[in-house]
């Protein structure tokens, strides 16, 4: 077996290391909240089988297992059924949606001249960052940029430089966990805490994507995974920067992920539980901020983070759509915003856990952005939601 099968079962995380000492206390927007659901249809069909692969399976998901689902649907229209929501302010894990604190975040550095993104990142920096445990992430950056690799996956030559830009591009549209990191590092945990206050998302609990897999890699430097984020937090950040700072600790570290995959069955099984330790959120939160950046209400910045985020261009139809998503064994989130010629913004979010672990993570994004869209753009399919929330 080998890191290749470890990369592939400990599949894309974006977990926490918890609000830094002496934070900003809350700001004064308001904290992120959805309307109250308008009354269910008078005649609703039976919800369908669960399945999180399929966007009928969502709803069943919702209907039979609604402590594992949460969500935000927004069409933007302003009309008494546009908003429909299930469990909206319920804290989920939230993977690699997250990252969309980041990329708000480094817009607004940028914007105010904290950073600059043309500035060059040495690769060999970048991947300080790396575990290869991010179901192939980073290697697909690597190809994204056109960053000649070596046969283990990283840089050839570590020596080589990208633009800070390219690194959050690799962030968004590869879901790089490394590169979150090292962009975290970057701009300095409040750069992070005021990008999500900003939208009404309070008490961030920060995400350290690697060092919570370095948590599962080494139990006995972490509390349990019982543990509150608040004994937690601290200790993945830890072992993150030692990982980054340390290369002999770098090397341990992937030993012993490798030698965690030998036993398939059990990897999986400890990963689930794991994922459920991990750094949460809400779906309003995440809408909120979301909402804030497409529209340009985020402020200075807002602009540049949606451009990151809205990477696709225009579709045929004039809407412009960006989606993030995450996953975990078990588990698997996603955010999707439509922005429309007429100026009305559709917001999307779904959060769910609970799966069985062999559940394949890219069906599950699959059907997660089938479910939102068809949500956002058609009133008898929201409907059909508001049946089930």
């Amino acid at each position: 077996m080998g890191i290749a099968l470890a990369t592939v079962l400990l599949v894309p995380v974006a977990c926490s290391s918890g609000a830094p000492t002496g934070a900003a206390g809350p700001a004064e927007v308001p904290a992120a909240s959805v309307p109250a659901n308008p009354p269910r249809p008078t005649s609703c069909p039976p919800a369908p089988a669960p399945d999180p692969t399929t966007d009928e399976g969502w709803l069943g998901l919702v209907a039979s297992a609604p402590e594992d689902v949460a969500l935000v649907v927004d069409d933007g229209r302003g009309a008494r059924d546009s908003v429909v929501s299930h469990a909206p302010d319920r804290p989920m894990p939230l993977a690699s949606a997250v990252k969309v604190v980041h990329v708000a975040a480094y817009g607004r550095a940028v914007a105010e001249g904290r950073v600059d993104p043309d500035e060059p990142v040495r690769v060999g920096d970048w991947e300080r960052w790396y575990l290869p445990a991010d179901g192939g992430a980073h290697v697909a950056s690597l190809d994204l940029l056109g960053i000649p690799r070596s046969e283990r996956g990283v840089v050839a030559d570590p020596e080589r430089t990208v633009a800070l830009s390219s690194l959050v591009a690799a962030m968004v549209q590869r879901s790089d966990n490394a590169a979150a990191d090292h962009l975290r590092d970057r701009l300095g945990d409040q750069a992070l805490v005021d990008a999500a206050e900003a939208a009404g998302w309070h008490d961030l609990d920060l995400p350290s994507e690697l060092g919570a897999q370095l948590a599962l890699v080494h139990p006995r430097e972490a509390p349990p995974l019982s543990a509150p984020r608040a004994e937690r937090a601290p200790a993945e950040l830890a072992l993150a920067r030692r990982y980054a700072a340390d290369p002999a600790f770098r090397e341990d570290s992937q030993r012993r992920l490798v030698a965690l995959a030998q036993d398939t069955e059990a990897f999986l099984l400890e990963n689930e539980r794991w994922a459920r330790s991990t750094s949460t959120g809400t779906a309003a939160q995440v809408a909120g901020l979301w909402r804030a950046v497409i529209s340009g209400s985020f402020g200075p910045g807002a602009d540049v983070a949606r451009a990151q985020l809205e990477y696709a261009g225009p579709r045929p139809d004039g809407q412009v759509r960006a989606i993030k998503g995450g996953s975990f064994v078990g588990s698997g989130t996603m955010a999707l915003s439509i922005r429309r010629p007429d100026s009305t913004l559709g917001i999307g979010v779904v959060l769910g856990r609970g799966f069985a672990p062999t559940t394949d993570p890219a069906a599950v994004a699959v059907a997660q952005t089938r479910l939102l869209a068809a949500s956002l753009e058609d009133p008898p399919d929201r409907a059909r939601v508001l049946c089930v929330a």
